[in-house]
């Protein structure tokens, strides 16, 4: 494709663009080729691929404290991220650079051509002399450890697109999200224990393109909303406890009823007050049953470690690296990944997506068959065994696309009722002579602790209840997590249930997570990383009457 033929399609809409934007696309089209065409330096290559992603977002922001609003704000920004290929698809200067440091800059809102160009002018030169200095790295690099670890393209060759559309107006009902967080207001205002209490509703509309000189010009609007609370308190020993509880939806209206809102503020406080009154126990490890909000954080970190980057990175786990074909889960369980879908059982899933972060189409994605991987989270940076990418290529606004999972499904052949696993749980709990096992339930939080293993083990926040192997009674304990890495616990599945639900979070890009609860061989507990608190000296001011 020629130079000629680029700027003529970057310029020519599918659908008319506002005109407000007009500057900005012939400002992109202009230094786009410009990059392609004169970019160069005495003794470094020259240019093969140029790619801009520009996002446009409006936010809008509501925090409360104690019950009463504590600030809102409204937001609007343009980050512009380039990303300069030099060399060839098969050898290029990507991902030297840690993707951390691919960071976007902030341009002008406004239709200023001169303003855009030159934005974009810096923005493309610099990366260009980063691009440089990281392909004659990489060069090295291929000498110093043999052309193996090579032997995959840099960049996968994609149909081009143009899916042009016009920007949506930036219209929300604020007063019915004003009432939702005010909704939270009356369960956080009467509890006198409490230490605090905070709540926040957002949203984000996101107008994102994607320009690059093979021909791709591809936009896309999203809304984001969320609801989110966090409540904590002092156990009698000193210890903090915390419960947190979020919501998240693709628009404004998918968010929840402000009855649902204040009966999930209400359940958090029973939580808390349990947890206050919860005993300790000394860490120990078990067959645990987790319900699907804490196995939905195990798959999706099992998704994270199938990105097709994972597979590549010589500073990353490479958990799955070369293990295409063999068994890493029972056999009854299936793994998909399908951002096509936009619903489960009548709820709008919020990882849904027509094309990715690179331009390329969404693609539903098997990625574990019957126990046995399949295949992997492709961008435009391929694995060994895959030349394409399925358009799983996301990120975090400003840093380049990943493969990153967007609606994932785990799905057994042989469900089992909650009668079921909790049998199977204390049986497992006798034949290993222990004489309790877990029931792990609502996940609060969990955090992904990098260093000190290769794998990357995960700490799971959540309600931990020992059942009497014996009599199957139950009982809550409190400041102890679950541990483990995602691919030891995957592997140790026993079961799975018949109860599969959505659980969703903000991880860099929307993702929903659909799992079953998973009966787990053998899981750890370790204590909760807290200090104790010394109380405050003084009671706390008089709680307010029960508003009506």
């Amino acid at each position: 494709m020629t130079l000629a033929s680029i700027l003529v399609l970057l310029l020519s809409p599918v659908a008319a663009a506002p005109a407000a934007d007009e500057a900005l696309e012939r400002a992109v089209a202009t230094e786009l080729g410009r990059a392609k065409q004169e970019l160069k330096d005495d003794g470094y290559p020259p240019v093969y691929h140029a790619a801009l992603n520009l996002w446009d977002f409006d936010d809008w922001d509501r925090w409360g404290a104690m019950g009463a609003t504590r600030a809102e704000a409204t937001m609007s920004q343009r980050i512009l991220l380039p990303d300069i290929r030099v060399g060839g698809p098969e050898l290029d200067n990507h991902p030297v650079t840690a993707k951390t440091e691919y960071l976007g800059i902030a341009v002008s809102l406004e239709s200023d051509e001169f303003a855009l160009r030159h934005a974009l002018w810096r923005a493309l030169d610099g990366a260009y002399k980063t691009a440089s200095a990281d392909y004659l790295r990489k060069q090295a690099q291929v000498v110093t450890r043999g052309k193996a670890e090579y032997d995959t393209d840099d960049l996968s060759a994609e149909a081009a697109l143009a899916c042009r559309a016009s920007r949506p107006a930036s219209s929300w009902d604020l007063d019915r999200l004003r009432r939702l967080e005010d909704a939270i207001s009356g369960p956080f205002s009467r509890v006198p224990w409490l230490l605090h209490a905070e709540s926040h509703v957002g949203l984000r509309r996101l107008w994102t393109r994607r320009r690059d000189t093979d021909g791709t010009a591809v936009d896309k609007a999203e809304d984001w909303a969320r609801v989110d609370m966090e409540a904590a308190a002092l156990s009698a020993d000193g210890l903090r406890q915390s419960v947190y509880r979020e919501f998240y939806a693709r628009t404004p209206a998918d968010l929840p009823s402000e009855g649902t809102v204040r009966a999930a503020a209400d359940d958090m406080l029973k939580d808390l007050g349990e947890m206050r009154a919860a005993v300790t126990t000394s860490p120990f490890n078990a067959p645990a049953l987790v319900d699907p909000s804490v196995a939905a954080a195990l798959v999706f970190a099992l998704g994270q470690r199938l990105s097709g980057e994972e597979q590549r990175n010589p500073a990353g786990a490479q958990t799955f690296r070369g293990r295409l074909m063999e068994k890493i889960l029972p056999e009854e369980l299936t793994l998909v990944d399908d951002p096509t879908r936009n619903a489960f059982r009548g709820r709008a899933l919020f990882g849904r997506y027509e094309y990715d972060d690179q331009g390329v189409p969404a693609r539903r994605t098997v990625l574990v068959e019957r126990g046995v991987l399949k295949g992997f989270l492709l961008s435009r940076y391929p694995v060994k065994g895959f030349v394409r990418s399925n358009g799983h290529g996301r990120g975090p606004i400003g840093q380049m696309p990943v493969g990153t999972p967007g609606n994932l499904f785990l799905s057994s052949e042989r469900p089992r009722s909650a009668a079921d696993l909790l049998a199977r749980l204390r049986a497992e709990c006798r034949r290993a002579g222990k004489s309790h096992g877990l029931w792990v339930r609502k996940l609060r939080a969990y955090v992904q602790q990098q260093s000190g293993s290769a794998q990357g083990s995960i700490r799971f926040l959540a309600q931990v209840f020992l059942v009497d192997a014996e009599s199957g009674k139950t009982l809550r304990v409190r400041d102890l997590d679950l541990v483990g890495t995602p691919l030891v616990m995957a592997g140790g599945i026993l079961e799975a249930g018949a109860d599969a639900e959505v659980n969703e979070a903000y991880q860099g890009s929307p993702v929903a997570v659909v799992s079953p609860s998973l009966l787990l061989a053998d899981v750890e507990l370790q204590r909760s990383q807290t200090k104790p608190e010394k109380a405050p000296l003084l009671p706390p001011p008089t709680a307010p009457p029960v508003r009506p």
